[in-house]
């Protein structure tokens, strides 16, 4: 396989940021949550929400790459959790396309956004291969659970934290 190398992300990478994110949901997901969540992700408005989130410098965003093309990305802040210990990170999102799984890619992008801090996140309760991943860097479930309604459909989630 392909070497992969990691970067940030600039406004010029939105579009390819947003055709991972929804491909890479069709992959991660399909069968998992409710299908019309997927149905309804559109790459143009998700480039637009990308190239603002970008912009606004709010959150780091950084692409993973191999062969000059991007194959993955993650995002991440402070964390929005009300309840969170302060200062802590929150990964906001981290995607890799499923024919470069394996690749390191997943964690050479955790790696950037969030190096060895303490973090939480937020997973898709019934997403057992993102669970393991998140487990062999640290990461375990703190007992808090959501149900996210933003996506149009409830989408069952719990937090995750080192």
């Amino acid at each position: 396989m392909a070497s992969v190398s990691v970067r940030p992300a600039t406004e010029a990478d939105a579009a390819e940021i947003a055709r991972v994110q929804v491909q890479g949901w069709h992959e991660a997901y399909t069968g998992r949550m409710p299908q019309s969540v997927l149905d309804d992700l559109d790459v143009t408005q998700r480039t637009g929400v990308w190239a603002r989130i970008i912009a606004s410098g709010r959150s780091g965003v950084w692409v993973a790459e191999s062969d000059d093309h991007t194959i993955g990305f993650a995002s991440a802040g402070p964390s929005m959790d009300d309840d969170d210990v302060p200062g802590r990170l929150q990964l906001y999102a981290i995607y890799v396309l499923a024919t470069h799984y394996g690749s390191g890619a997943g964690t050479a992008l955790l790696d950037a956004a969030i190096g060895a801090e303490p973090a939480s996140l937020w997973v898709l309760e019934d997403n057992p291969r993102a669970r393991a991943f998140y487990a062999k860097h640290g990461f375990a479930p703190d007992g808090t659970a959501k149900e996210d309604l933003a996506w149009g459909a409830p989408i069952h989630e719990v937090r995750l934290t080192r």
